[in-house]
């Protein structure tokens, strides 16, 4: 399966965010599995969820502390590309 995301590096912490369905992002259980299921595939890193809402905002999920880092960086600047996972 493939999927787009960002392997991201800031304040000395390297994750991974995963763009995904807002159905993904709103169900903690099903975001759990998904985040687990991920994992692996970005060398074992903590995994954040990223949906996007209709005017483009990003909702995340995932580690707090990785989530607050990420509010002031702008979606277009993250470094996207396709992964198979």
């Amino acid at each position: 399966m493939e999927v787009q995301g960002a392997a991201i590096s800031l304040l000395g912490k390297q994750f991974a965010v995963v763009l995904v369905s807002m159905d993904v992002v709103t169900n903690s259980g099903e975001a759990d599995m998904a985040i687990e299921a991920m994992q692996p595939s970005f060398g074992g890193v903590p995994v954040v969820l990223m949906a996007q809402k209709e005017d483009g905002s990003p909702v995340y999920y995932g580690d707090q502390d990785l989530v607050q880092s990420l509010a002031d960086l702008p979606v277009e600047k993250m470094p996207w590309k396709t992964y198979t996972v």
